[in-house]
């Protein structure tokens, strides 16, 4: 038997055997499902990742601990610790971008006053469409968020549906759309939602780290820096603590749908960091990583 036929032999015998075929289902189905777990990485990672000189993983992962809320109401915290865990085999340098989504629902501005019908007074309430007013692909799904735009519709039972009034659906490859730290000219409606950071760990030029400062994150050009290598299995500090709806919008945005996308991006600790990330010699980034890389 030649070397061809034993080949087709031995993949002939593979096939027939069901627990061989089963294990090998198996075992590509959790590769599949371990890698759409992975965060994003950059480009040039990947080129080093497939180099014959460097066979390790690098590869880093968002965690977050949150509680999800699907409707916000005035004066409304939930937690949302952000923070990034080096999952792969050699050490890492890692930078964060936060994206926002956000959808408003129309809300009663004119209703019959209950003593005096001819006069009409806002309640506030949202307004409920039924089901018939709702036409083919024009629902908001909350885990696409291409779906949220306006005059789309939410349903939130079988008959019951808001419509939307105002959305913001950015590109999360527009890194100009990202979220400005200490933005003093923030508007609405994000202008309402306050993202409360663990401020004893994250600087700006505006306040910067002293001599003494470890294990911090630096916003600089849209992007949060974290301060250290992180070598495998290690984490970041927590970036942000919690979201809130500020109370003094008590009615436009009830019931709104918002959603923070934090976007991550990995690098080895070779040099060619400052190049991929387009740091300049003049950004904080680049003095906070020089004495870290080779």
């Amino acid at each position: 038997m030649n070397q061809k036929e034993k080949r087709k032999h031995l993949f002939q015998t593979f096939v027939r055997s069901k627990g061989l075929f089963a294990c090998f289902s198996l075992v590509l189905s959790l590769l599949l499902i371990v890698g759409s777990t992975y965060a994003w990485i950059t480009s040039a990672d990947e080129r080093v990742n497939r180099t014959d000189a460097n066979q390790r993983k690098l590869s880093a992962m968002v965690e977050e601990d949150f509680t999800q809320v699907f409707h916000w109401s005035p004066g409304i915290s939930k937690k949302k610790e952000i923070r990034v865990t080096n999952i792969g085999e050699v050490p890492s340098i890692v930078r964060l971008s936060l994206h926002e989504f956000f959808v408003s629902f129309e809300t009663n501005v004119a209703d019959n006053h209950r003593e005096n019908p001819a006069v009409e007074v806002g309640n506030g309430n949202l307004v409920i469409y039924p089901a018939t007013s709702v036409l083919p692909n024009n629902t908001i799904k909350v885990k696409d968020t291409t779906t949220w735009k306006v005059n789309n519709y939410y349903g939130v039972s079988a008959n019951k549906y808001y419509k939307a009034n105002q959305a913001i659906c950015n590109s999360l490859d527009d890194h100009s759309l990202a979220y400005v730290y200490n933005d003093a000219g923030r508007t609405m409606p994000l202008k309402a939602m306050e993202l409360n950071f663990q401020t004893t760990k994250l600087f700006d030029q505006t306040n910067k780290p002293t001599a003494g400062d470890t294990s911090y994150w630096y916003y600089e050009n849209g992007y949060f820096y974290y301060s250290e290598i992180l070598q495998p299995n290690e984490s970041t500090e927590d970036l942000l603590k919690s979201v809130r709806l500020n109370p003094a919008y008590t009615n436009q945005y009830k019931g709104a749908l918002y959603k923070l996308v934090p976007l991550m991006d990995a690098h080895d600790i070779t040099k060619s960091l400052i190049s991929d990330w387009g740091i300049n010699s003049t950004d904080f980034a680049y003095d906070m990583y020089q004495t870290k890389l080779h």
